[in-house]
């Protein structure tokens, strides 16, 4: 009777039920203290482990020492174990991220740390009598690679004043430099980020980052008195060439923001130049002043005469239209992306000249020669950024396609020139015309099809600002020379006692002694602009090898 009214009683029940449970709430209790105390230590060789990839990078040639040396200023255990791994880190988020970086690879870049330790266990010594658990952790640090490239830095070849008359057509006022204030101003390097500063001061923009300010709009003369600014103190005759071309744009209109023209990359946000100078990104003051000058005259067209303009050739009339450049893209830019393209304007040349011929076609004394030349836009890409563990130099590669287009001996309409979206249409052009004789001319010289070449810089290249030239293989067909070679005549006798077919032949010796100062008129034009046909210029600006970041 005891035993069974012993197991139907009901009271005390809680008391039993507490005690039981107090067992596993205390090794709950355990588990998590543990748990927090594991998980804590683990963030703390994280971060160790980060600091110890950061300075190995810094210092690759002991990068084991300087991984080691921040574990025990972190105050770790001495037997925690240092692991250094050398190998190239690649930035591609298609990879999984453990898959980004090989170890041992030739061309190395980045360091991986290995931290082991472990953590002390309270609750858990009763069941591990070392009273410890292992952890590890890992942390990857990459080089800091950047590299400053642009598009259409062809030095100026003086030809006959045009360099004068095409400024002054963009400026809107009289340019008039000698020769020796243009080989100034192609010669001094301008810094970027001095300029951006000088803009900020001229806009009166307080604080401003770089962002900011190329965003904000601008005018021509304002652009061309922050270039000589920057240039303060360093070349007194380009500085005072540079003035003199923001005096004669006082009655341009406004170019609008210069970010089209300028990329500063991952500075854009800062307000200041980079510490130290990290990256130095230096551009000819005269490819900075044509390039702002340029951008006022996009999606309009401009006309200027040239007397004289070389050997060989009588008044010469030229338009110029510049259009914008495909998707914005800008003129020069500071990255590590390789999806970064920066590209010169499309833009259409059209000469029209008068030559001699009195000697050659009797009773004439000139013919005329209307010249088209359509430029399609060029473009740079990065490809390669390629820096020693060092940090001290390094290799830009750009993938470079050439500016594609035409040269036409035609008729064509010049109200036309600055409607970039449809196809210029041209007739045959009256070459010679008197009373007694007509000569009709047509030739066509196109630029295949586009295509890439790698161009590579090496570290002394870019220290020296070296400008390299690619071209497309039917790059020196496309000459006044040639095109005039090709020229179809059709000769047409008004009078009588004309022969003309004894026209066809002085005719193509005209022809032909017009084609060399053409060519050099023509070449001193687009000289300008930065760009020839089937032609394209690029220089890499400076790169940057040194510093580390953290990376997946």
């Amino acid at each position: 009777m005891r035993r069974r009214g012993f197991l139907q009683a009901r009271s005390g029940a809680v008391s039993l039920i507490s005690a039981l449970s107090c067992v596993a709430l205390v090794g709950f209790v355990g588990f998590a203290t543990d748990v927090g105390a594991v998980y804590l230590e683990a963030r703390r060789l994280q971060g160790a482990a980060d600091l110890a990839a950061l300075a190995a990078m810094q210092n690759p040639a002991r990068a084991r020492e300087a991984a080691a040396a921040i574990v025990r200023d972190n105050q770790w255990p001495e037997d925690t174990q240092v692991s250094v791994t050398h190998g190239a880190y690649t930035p591609d988020r298609a990879l999984a991220p453990d898959r980004r970086f090989s170890a041992g690879a030739a061309s190395a870049n980045a360091v991986r740390v290995e931290l082991t330790s472990s953590a002390p266990l309270y609750f858990g010594r009763l069941f591990m009598p070392e009273g410890r658990m292992s952890i590890v952790r890992r942390a990857t640090a990459a080089q800091a690679r950047l590299a400053s490239f642009q598009i259409g830095s062809r030095l100026l070849a003086l030809r006959g004043g045009a360099a004068n008359a095409l400024l002054s057509a963009l400026a809107g006022g009289e340019v008039n430099l000698s020769v020796m204030d243009y080989d100034s101003l192609a010669r001094a390097d301008v810094d970027l980020f001095a300029f951006a500063d000088a803009l900020r001061t001229r806009l009166n923009l307080e604080a401003a980052s770089y962002e900011r300010t190329l965003a904000h709009s601008v005018n021509a003369p304002d652009a061309l008195e922050a270039l000589a600014d920057a240039l303060n103190g360093g070349d007194a005759r380009a500085e005072r060439a540079v003035r003199r071309m923001a005096q004669a744009a006082s009655g341009a209109r406004a170019i609008g923001p210069l970010d089209t023209l300028i990329d500063l990359g991952p500075y854009a946000s800062q307000d200041h130049a980079p510490l130290g100078g990290a990256l130095q990104v230096r551009v000819s003051a005269l490819d900075l002043a044509s390039a702002v000058l340029q951008l006022g005259a996009a999606d309009r067209q401009v006309r200027f005469q040239l007397a004289a303009a070389a050997p060989g050739l009588l008044d010469t009339n030229v338009w110029l239209a510049i259009g914008d450049r495909p998707n914005n893209s800008p003129w020069i830019a500071i990255t590590d992306a390789e999806s970064v393209i920066v590209r010169t304007a499309q833009a259409r040349l059209y000469v029209e000249t008068n030559v001699a011929a009195s000697s050659l076609i009797a009773g004439v004394a000139q013919v005329r020669l209307p010249v088209l030349v359509e430029l399609a836009a060029a473009q740079a890409q990065l490809a390669e950024i390629s820096c020693p563990l060092s940090g001290r130099g390094g290799n830009v590669t750009l993938s470079v396609s050439p500016a594609i287009g035409s040269v036409t001996l035609g008729e064509v309409n010049t109200a036309g020139l600055d409607n970039f979206r449809t196809a210029l249409a041209h007739t045959p052009a009256p070459l010679l015309r008197t009373a007694l004789l007509r000569v009709d001319g047509e030739a066509r010289v196109d630029v295949g099809g586009e295509q890439t070449s790698r161009v590579r810089f090496s570290a002394s290249e870019i220290e020296r600002r070296v400008v390299k030239s690619v071209a497309t293989r039917d790059a020196a067909q496309a000459t006044v020379s040639s095109l005039l070679g090709r020229t179809s005549l059709t000769v047409r006798a008004l009078g009588l006692g004309v022969n003309a077919g004894a026209v066809t032949a002085p005719m193509r010796q005209v022809l032909t002694n017009a084609a060399a100062p053409l060519d050099s008129l023509l070449n001193g034009l687009t000289d300008l602009l930065g760009v020839r046909l089937g032609e394209a210029d690029v220089r890499v600006n400076g790169v940057r090898c040194g510093g580390a970041a953290l990376v997946a």
